[in-house]
């Protein structure tokens, strides 16, 4: 059965991230999000938004507890995937700013699809270009 939904797309991503500074450093100087509100100023949780010019794309909170011996860490989350226009392009702006890959998929062409590399904490990203299907090739 189809049912219309309510939902029309992801708003933003929440990351728990051990240190704040590392991470806003890594989302916008390695992957160029914006800083649209750096809760470091604040204190407490210290919940930080970064985002491209006209949206947020991740919410950061800090836990100093997160890289602690024997905090336990929940892992559900594979990875987070960021469209660009030129995945190829990003790639190479990606290497020089010393990002290593974990995994590149190329499409049935041979094509490269998309990037996948580790954040300050280990959270796999992805960077693949739009491919105009509804449901990413897999």
């Amino acid at each position: 059965m189809i049912v219309d939904t309510m939902i029309k797309g992801i708003d933003h991503v929440a990351i728990v991230v051990w240190n704040m500074d590392r991470s806003i450093k890594f989302y916008n100087e390695v992957l160029g999000l914006r800083i649209h509100h750096d809760g470091r100023k604040e204190g407490g949780s210290k919940k930080s938004f970064l985002g491209n010019k006209s949206e947020t794309l991740v919410a950061l909170t800090e836990d100093e507890n997160r890289g602690k011996e024997g905090y336990r860490i929940v892992e559900s989350v594979a990875h987070i995937a960021f469209r660009v226009d030129d995945v190829e392009k990003a790639g190479k702006l990606l290497k020089e700013r010393g990002v290593e890959f974990i995994e590149e998929k190329l499409d049935k062409d041979g094509k490269r699809k998309s990037y996948h590399f580790l954040d300050p904490d280990g959270l796999e990203l992805e960077i693949y270009g739009k491919t105009g299907q509804i449901i990413p090739p897999y």
